[in-house]
């Protein structure tokens, strides 16, 4: 099978498989978007994911209690399953607004950026989307940036997306910066792809999963009255009909600056620098003011802006006199931040409820551990 991918190198990629998993290849190798043809094929296409795959996933990884990191880096999943579950899970990201209409109660995740036992803990301290846990009553929503950075990008995106294919109703997800192939490239989860899944599986895989990114809706609005987003509102975003109009697929290069500006821009530093700043993350990136944040909200009739995108010492931190709430999930981002990770819990009543997870202690055995304090475990074991 020859790939008809434009993404980087990949052009003409060639993959081996079974005769009896020939007939599906055709709605996995999907031409680049440019491709007139596709879209006149694309219903013909349309066939089940196998049953039972993303509920293989969810059994295997959603395990608060008890899940520990594999002590074999091998992935469970063969490039043939990631691309059953990427079509199943893309098909109902199609079906969906770019900006996500949800109703309260919500418990709203930011960055997780591969931390997948942060995301376990998460669960296991407030609740977990399941029938045993507090599915039932109440939806999550993610904020992006699940892969890159992290160890085990590959079971957080994949549990995640089966949890959309679960409960497609009450799990949503929109895009982070990270969901593009130019980025995750660079910061780690090609490279885990391939390290975890062999090279020639490894990157039709990722080239898969930056497909399917392509279709992640980008906002949700809680009850109208609170928009979430992951990076922010930045210099060219003035009303969420903007957001709206933005059709996907799309890839960040072709991308206008109303995306960049929603991916990858951040409040200033404090409430006293407003209006708009150069962005220490790159040329053309801003910051925006706390003066930005109040009138967008007054415009849209909106009381918070809620995002994701910085690291913050304390999980969450306010912005703008509390009409902006920065989150962040994942604890001792690089492993050296040494910051907590936190959720919000947004109530019936819009009463905004954070929910903390400190820093784990390193291991006796990482490389984290200091000479003084590991010869004081040992000392400590042999008493």
């Amino acid at each position: 099978v020859v790939a008809k991918e434009a993404v980087g190198d990949l052009g003409c990629l060639v993959r081996q498989l079974s005769l009896d998993q020939f007939e599906n290849e055709s709605r996995r190798m999907h031409p680049a978007n440019n491709d007139q043809s596709y879209s006149s094929k694309k219903a013909l296409n349309r066939q089940r994911s196998p049953q039972g795959l993303h509920k293989k996933v969810i059994s295997l990884l959603l395990r608060p209690r008890n899940w520990n990191a594999p002590a074999d880096r091998t992935f469970f999943l063969d490039s043939y399953e990631v691309g059953e579950l990427c079509y199943a899970a893309e098909q109902i990201f199609m079906q969906e607004p770019t900006v996500l209409q949800l109703k309260a109660p919500v418990k709203v995740f930011g960055d997780l950026h591969g931390q997948f036992g942060d995301l376990m803990r998460l669960f296991d301290e407030y609740g977990y989307p399941s029938t045993a846990g507090d599915i039932t009553y109440i939806d999550y929503l993610f904020l992006g940036d699940y892969v890159d950075r992290g160890q085990h990008s590959l079971e957080t995106i994949t549990l995640l997306l089966a949890l959309k294919i679960e409960y497609p109703e009450h799990v949503h997800l929109i895009r982070g910066n990270h969901e593009a192939a130019d980025i995750n490239a660079l910061f780690g989860f090609r490279l885990e792809c391939i390290e975890r899944m062999g090279e020639s599986d490894g990157i039709w895989a990722w080239t898969r999963f930056n497909q399917l990114f392509n279709y992640l809706p980008l906002a949700a609005m809680i009850e109208k009255k609170i928009i979430c987003m992951h990076g922010g509102i930045g210099r060219s975003i003035n009303s969420v009909e903007q957001i709206e109009k933005i059709e996907r697929p799309i890839t960040m290069d072709v991308g206008s600056i109303v995306l960049m500006d929603l991916l990858w821009s951040d409040p200033t530093e404090n409430d006293s620098v407003e209006g708009l700043r150069p962005n220490a993350r790159g040329p053309g990136l801003v910051t925006f003011g706390p003066d930005r944040v109040a009138e967008f909200c007054k415009r849209n009739k909106l009381q918070l802006i809620i995002r994701a995108h910085e690291c913050v010492m304390d999980g969450f931190e306010r912005f703008a006199h509390g009409q902006l709430i920065t989150l962040f999930s994942a604890t001792n981002y690089c492993g050296t931040a040494n910051n907590a990770g936190a959720i919000l819990v947004v109530g019936r009543g819009l009463v905004i409820v954070p929910k903390l997870i400190h820093p784990l202690p390193p291991p006796v055995n990482s490389p984290e551990s200091s000479p003084e304090r590991a010869m004081d475990a040992t000392w400590m074991q042999g008493t």
